[in-house]
């Protein structure tokens, strides 16, 4: 496979990398993480095998104590070491010496190439320039960053045509002897060259002769008869950058697949943001050419784009890698993303673009629906809790296979996660026994407890344990009409769920979103809403003739299409409590407040209230002005956190994962 390994000690940012390569290699990160650091110093290696072009901005950036930079690469020999004992075999003897320096150059079909600078000193490397040499021919590297590609001139491929078409010296000498006899031939083209030559000779002036890859590139030229591209027949400036952009790189990796093919070399192209003027499209096709090309170069491109990284996951392929950069104080980190196994089929057909921001994100939060979708991404939320502007919400809670295409324990990726919960997804009343029942498939994080040890995995353990126990044994008085509960051993239960699930950075709410946002401390204010917006008239009648403040509640949350405190929905409430009053179930059946909307309805009327701005003139604009004001954006901040506590628990949470 040619390069395999690379391994970076103490440049720049890095201060101890070791990259194992596969065919294709994506690297993922922000801005400033270090990916370029990687690239650069490949580069760096490269442009001092042969000769010494040492830069003194290439050490330790954090410790000016640290002064000394190590850089190996490990290439696999093994392809090289076939093809020379092959031609050696077929009788090449006009090549022998070469043969030999290739099959000296391996330990075990290994070739492992140090280079080392020290501050002041110059690079030392572990083999001899010879052999160097070799190296750098037999495994070529190739850069390309699109940013400065030159869209509608491709003079750069001609330098690329040329390594492909370049020849053996003495066949190249060969190759010029005859094209000048050609020339020669023709008696007027014959007598202008030797008056030239007269003219070079008189003034002591004559053309620097072409180094063998220039002869092959303008061989190319003249043989193709021209020197600029087109593309079906017409000029490049006619078409869009990322028209050319996406012919341009699949040129070039064509170009290198057939070099692979048809010449002792295994070349290494690294790629900077190749994704970028690329309509989504095209960037699934350059994929499709990327893994046409995948088995004849190796690639390590720098990537942003979640469409590049979905279709790199995609694939069922084994010859990928995706790492992933981050910053960890002062240096660069780097993880190792877990490839989908052929098991995982179901999270391949999944797994979109959205999903794939995940790998990208700050922070990730994993919600279930567009409830929790509405609420999370509400402007006035985010201007108050900065934290969410951060964070990449999808929706997964949901749906299991959802969740395993971005957990980050099973993708191995360095994001800090938080995932909330409605209680119902955990627990499900069993009316006739009068108990809980912890369901199944809620259970999965009890496959995360392998993952802690000691006195940690023993509290997990333990508080697992207890909410099984207390399921099987508990019995959980409610009232009618609702189910609603204020059994303390009910309350210690859920306690316990939360602590639990917490562990593994899951929050569980005590219902669902609905009882998040409608909740004891800010019910009323829901009947203010309703009032406001016209819809209190036909249920008022219906919670007159409730007394108790929690049955209130209930009610409320019900009418949202929330659930009860024991996770019935209304439907559920009106099958097993056939008495209920017909004046609730016709309210609750025929009033309920439209799923959609309602969040951000309600909190703009929240909001337009403890603001004093208007409803109608409350907007992001005002709203962000208004809390410019420290003073009173941290008095809403509080009342916001008495009036929505559990929704300001899991913010904490979100903001403590974004801060560790």
């Amino acid at each position: 496979m040619g390069l395999k390994e690379v391994h970076i000690k103490n440049y720049k940012s890095i201060r101890d990398y070791r990259i194992t390569l596969k065919q294709m290699n994506l690297l993922l990160g922000e801005n400033g993480s270090g990916k370029t650091n990687i690239l650069s110093a490949i580069i760096y290696f490269y442009e001092n095998m042969l000769t010494q072009r040492p830069s003194y901005r290439v050490f330790d950036e954090n410790n000016p104590m640290n002064d000394q930079i190590e850089i190996t690469m490990v290439y696999d020999m093994s392809e090289m070491l076939i093809r020379s004992r092959k031609n050696r075999k077929e009788g090449k003897d006009a090549y022998l010496p070469y043969y030999k320096m290739i099959e000296s150059i391996h330990q075990n079909g290994e070739a492992v190439l140090t280079m080392k600078q020290v501050k002041g000193g110059k690079i030392m490397w572990n083999l001899p320039g010879d052999k160097r040499n070799v190296l750098y021919h037999l495994y070529p590297l190739y850069r390309l960053d699109a940013r400065e590609i030159n869209l509608v001139d491709w003079e750069e491929l001609w330098g690329y045509i040329g390594d492909l078409l370049k020849p053996q010296a003495e066949v190249g000498k060969e190759l010029q002897t005859r094209t000048a006899a050609e020339i020669e031939k023709n008696e007027r083209l014959g007598r202008r060259l030797r008056q030239l030559e007269d003219i070079f000779e008189r003034l002591q002036t004559e053309p620097v002769k072409f180094s063998l890859g220039e002869f092959s590139e303008n061989l190319a030229k003249m043989y193709y008869n021209g020197a600029e591209f087109s593309y079906t027949g017409h000029r490049l400036d006619g078409f869009s950058n990322g028209t050319n952009s996406f012919n341009y790189i699949s040129l070039l990796l064509y170009i290198l697949s057939v070099m692979r093919r048809t010449k002792m070399k295994e070349p290494v192209l690294l790629m900077d943001e190749p994704e970028i003027s690329l309509h989504f499209h095209m960037i699934d096709e350059l994929t499709d050419v990327l893994f046409e090309c995948a088995d004849d170069i190796v690639v390590l491109a720098a990537t942003h784009s979640p469409r590049f990284v979905k279709n790199i996951l995609v694939k069922e392929r084994d010859n990928s890698a995706i790492y992933q950069v981050y910053k960890k104080g002062d240096y660069s980190r780097l993880c190792l993303l877990s490839m989908f196994s052929k098991e995982e089929k179901r999270e391949r057909y999944f797994l979109t673009e959205h999903h794939a921001n995940a790998f990208f994100a700050r922070i990730l939060i994993l919600v279930e629906g567009e409830t929790e979708l509405e609420l999370l991404q509400d402007p006035y939320l985010r201007q108050l809790f900065p934290v969410l502007k951060q964070a990449e919400i999808i929706k997964g809670m949901s749906d299991k296979v959802i969740y395993r295409i971005v957990d980050t324990a099973t993708r191995h990726y360095n994001v800090p996660m938080a995932s909330l919960l409605d209680m119902d997804k955990i627990l499900k009343w069993d009316a006739n026994r009068k108990r809980m029942e912890w369901k199944e498939d809620y259970r999965f994080v009890k496959e995360k407890e392998k993952y802690y040890y000691g006195a940690k995995r023993n509290s997990a353990v333990k508080k697992r344990k207890r909410i099984e126990a207390m399921c099987e044994k508990c019995c959980f008085a409610s009232r009618l009409p609702f189910y609603s509960s204020e059994d303390k051993n009910y309350q210690e239960l859920l306690k316990e769920i939360k602590a639990y699930y917490e562990n593994y950075s899951i929050f569980p709410v005590e219902t669902t979103i609905e009882g998040v946002l409608i909740n004891k401390n800010n019910y009323l204010q829901i009947v203010q809403y309703l009032r406001q917006t016209g819809k209190w008239k036909s249920v008022e009648k219906a919670f007159g003739l409730l007394y108790n403040s929690n049955d209130q509640l209930n009610f409320l949350r019900l009418l949202f299409h929330g659930k009860s405190d024991f996770l019935l929905k209304t439907g559920q409430i009106m099958n097993q409590n056939k008495a209920i009053y017909s004046e609730l179930a016709n309210a609750l059946n025929n009033c309920s407040i439209r799923k959609t909307n309602w969040v951000s309805e309600w909190l703009q009327h929240y909001f337009s209230r403890w603001t004093g701005i208007g409803a109608s003139e409350l907007n992001r604009r005002n709203f962000e002005t208004w809390c410019s004001d420290a003073k009173r954006r941290n008095e809403l901040k509080r009342r916001f956190i008495f009036d929505f506590p559990e929704l300001a628990q899991f913010l904490d949470m979100v903001l403590e994962l974004y801060t560790y």
